[in-house]
C-alpha cells in the first residue's frame, strides 16, 4: 500500500509542478513588468510574488519538508534551503527564481520520463510472443521459454526474431533499429548474427 501511496503522490507532485511553472513564470514576468515596464509602487510590484511563492512556494516547501521526514535527501533540499533564505532576506524575485527553477526541473524530469516510457512500452509491444521450430515435420510455434540452445527457427518475412542466433539459411533482411539505433534493413545471409 505504501507504493502505491507514492506513486500517487509521486503523479500529484508532478502535475502540481506543472502549475506551479506557469504560475511562477507569469508571476516574475508580472513583477518585471510592474516594476520596470510601468514603474509601480514596491508593493504593487511585489504582489505578483508574493502569490508565486505562497502558492508555489509553499506547495514545494511541503512536498519537500515530507520528502525530508522520509529521509529522502536530493538536491531538492538545497532549492528549498534556498527559497527560505531568500525569502528570510527579502530576495522575493530570487525565491520566485528557484520555484520556478525546481518546478521546471521536476516538469521537464516528468516529460523525458514519460517519453523513455513509451519508448520502453514501444519495445515491449514489438517482442514477439512465439517462435517456429523447425522440426522433421515442418514448423510448429512454441512459446519463447520452451527455446532450448541449439535449436533451429525460421522467421518469417516482416517478423521480428525472437531469438539471437546465426543465420544458417537463405538471405533477407531484418529492422534491428530498436537495438541498434540504424534506420535501415540490415542484409542477412548465412553466416550473419540475428537478433
Amino acid at each position: 500500500m505504501g507504493a502505491i501511496a507514492e506513486a500517487a503522490d509521486e503523479r500529484r507532485m508532478e502535475q502540481w509542478s506543472r502549475y506551479i511553472v506557469v504560475l511562477a513564470a507569469s508571476g516574475i514576468l508580472a513583477s518585471l513588468l510592474l516594476r520596470y515596464g510601468i514603474e509601480t509602487r514596491q508593493e504593487v510590484w511585489l504582489a505578483p510574488l508574493a502569490v508565486t511563492i505562497g502558492l508555489g512556494g509553499t506547495a514545494l516547501l511541503w512536498e519537500l519538508g515530507r520528502r525530508l521526514i522520509r529521509g529522502d535527501f536530493g538536491s531538492d533540499l538545497l532549492a528549498g534551503i534556498s527559497i527560505l533564505t531568500a525569502c528570510l532576506l527579502g530576495d522575493y524575485l530570487v525565491a520566485a527564481i528557484v520555484i520556478l527553477m525546481l518546478s521546471g526541473g521536476t516538469a521537464i524530469e516528468e516529460m523525458a520520463t514519460k517519453r523513455a516510457s513509451s519508448a520502453l512500452r514501444a519495445l515491449a509491444a514489438r517482442m514477439p510472443q512465439k517462435a517456429h521450430r523447425l522440426t522433421d515435420s515442418g514448423l510448429v510455434d512454441i512459446p519463447l521459454d520452451a527455446i532450448l540452445p541449439g535449436e533451429r527457427f525460421v522467421v518469417l518475412p516482416h517478423e521480428v526474431c525472437p531469438v539471437d542466433g546465426t543465420i544458417v539459411e537463405g538471405r533477407g533482411s531484418m529492422d534491428e533499429s530498436y537495438l541498434t539505433g540504424e534506420p535501415f534493413q540490415i542484409s542477412k545471409a548465412p553466416g550473419s548474427n540475428a537478433h
